[in-house]
């Protein structure tokens, strides 16, 4: 990474913050850094805070320091993060020019581009993300590529879904692939809305049961909600993202009796696709919600599931037997229970992003997809009380329904440091009229004809003092 002179320690110093409360910082190991301190370099430069040149960029300091980086031989990808290069990023874009001349064949990212806004540390931080998974993506995004021309044509136009629900281009994508850590839930959104929409239901809880986790989001006017900021692990990445919050609730979550408190407990821990449940006869023994579901014949064992596969309901009968001895209680109660508990589990996500927002679910439908998602939806209608509840076709793959029925779409972003009042018309006009050139320009590179952009714009807020803001469309 290269930095400003003084800023190598951005990553290590973070924010200060220990999770776990008062006591956290007694257990708190912090996590490798993604840009090693031992490959952080310093340049000699400044930009103020208003965007005006402190001090200029050192070129021939930086080019040395650039040199016996590469001559380590360790660097796979490269980030730029200048101080206050969000309002100016003219050394950035130079330092990027003399980095690639040394690193010739090396991703390069700057943070003016990634994340032009405010607040060095998670600018910092998002972009040392996007170079990290820069390489293997953009030779993911590569071998897709020349995999779809050779089998369907050299004409072949890849697009690869966005966090916040777009279509990205092969380009984009490879570029930018920080926009993509959580495209996987936004898919199922947008699925969601494609067709609720369509039936005329344009305020809709959607609920995304797979086998280890459960996504749930809250779509109001057919938009879902967007957030600025997505925690992937221990990292705080800004990039715009579905407000998709998750649970460890899915058809594989294990059920167990603790024997301290002999209470029935479901999930996190899941038996995944493999050896996955005991129904599936692949070797997984322990209790699941899909052998609960089974037992009280939710799924049938006397078909075969997609016309291929069988269900052991012998081998779910044994296995959930385990929780009934465990807790004394009969097959069916301890079936029964498994099933409640993860439901319950599943109304406190979907209470998250509704009346904790300050929602009520009654004003709105529920759709049920992904692999076991169906299954439970009925039961989570009645504790949400939210009405009707809404099977897609083909539930299980909703979501890569949902990247084929989405647009390409692109953002532009400027960080304002001033009062609302001291901003004049004029000069909010010109830069929203910039941000709408610089988001066409990337949309024009990748295929899409100016005539068939559509435009909308949001301000984050926020009162003098505050240390939060508040999303506005307009």
């Amino acid at each position: 990474m290269v930095t400003t002179a003084g800023y190598e320690d951005t990553l290590q110093v973070a924010r200060s913050f220990c999770p776990g409360g008062l006591g956290g910082w007694v257990s708190f190991v912090k996590k490798p850094l993604l840009a090693p301190l031992e490959l952080t370099i310093g340049a000699e430069e400044r930009m103020a805070a208003d965007g005006s040149t402190v001090r200029e960029l050192d070129e021939d300091k930086l080019r040395a320091d650039l040199e016996a980086l590469y001559a380590r031989g360790e660097v796979q990808a490269l980030t730029i993060c200048f101080i206050n290069a969000y309002i100016n990023g003219a050394h950035e874009r130079r330092a990027r020019e003399i980095a690639a001349e040394i690193f010739t064949d090396t991703p390069i990212s700057i943070s003016s581009e990634v994340v032009p806004e405010m607040q060095e540390y998670e600018r910092t931080e998002t972009t040392v993300v996007n170079s990290y998974v820069r390489p293997e993506v953009a030779k993911y995004v590569r071998n897709l590529q020349a995999a779809l021309e050779e089998k369907m044509g050299g004409d072949t136009q890849l697009s690869i879904l966005r966090s916040d629900g777009g279509l990205a281009s092969a380009r984009g994508s490879a570029e930018s692939p920080v926009n993509l850590l959580m495209s996987g839930p936004a898919g199922g959104v947008s699925g969601a809305i494609y067709f609720c929409s369509r039936a005329g239901f344009d305020n809709i809880l959607t609920f995304d049961m797979g086998g280890t986790s459960t996504d749930v989001a809250l779509i109001q006017n057919s938009r879902a909600r967007v957030r600025r900021e997505t925690i992937v692990g221990d990292v705080r990445v800004r990039a715009p993202s579905v407000d998709v919050r998750t649970v460890g609730a899915g058809g594989g979550s294990i059920a167990f009796v603790p024997e301290l408190t002999r209470a029935l407990r479901v999930g996190p821990e899941s038996a995944g696709a493999v050896p996955g449940p005991a129904c599936y006869m692949k070797g997984g023994e322990e209790p699941t919600v899909c052998d609960a579901n089974v037992v009280l014949g939710y799924l049938p064992s006397d078909v075969q599931l997609g016309g291929k596969m069988d269900i052991n309901r012998e081998a779910s009968v044994a296995a959930v037997q385990k929780v009934a001895d465990a807790m004394g209680i009969d097959l069916m109660e301890a079936a029964e229970g498994i099933c409640k508990i993860v439901n319950e589990s599943m109304f406190g996500a979907l209470r998250l992003v509704s009346v904790e927002q300050g929602y009520d679910p009654r004003d709105f439908a529920l759709v049920g997809f992904g692999g076991a998602g169906p299954l439970h939806a009925n039961a989570l209608g009645i504790l949400t009380n939210a009405w009707p509840v809404i099977i897609p076709p083909g539930p299980g793959v909703l979501c890569a329904y949902g990247d084929a029925t989405t647009q390409v779409q692109d953002e532009a972003a400027r960080t304002y440091l001033t009062m609302a009042g001291d901003l004049t018309d004029e000069q909010l006009l010109a830069d929203l009229r910039e941000l709408q050139q610089r988001a066409g320009e990337s949309l024009v590179a990748d295929g899409i004809p100016e005539a068939e952009h559509e435009v909308s714009y949001q301000a984050d807020l926020r009162y003098a003092g505050q240390a939060f803001q508040i999303t506005v469309d307009f």
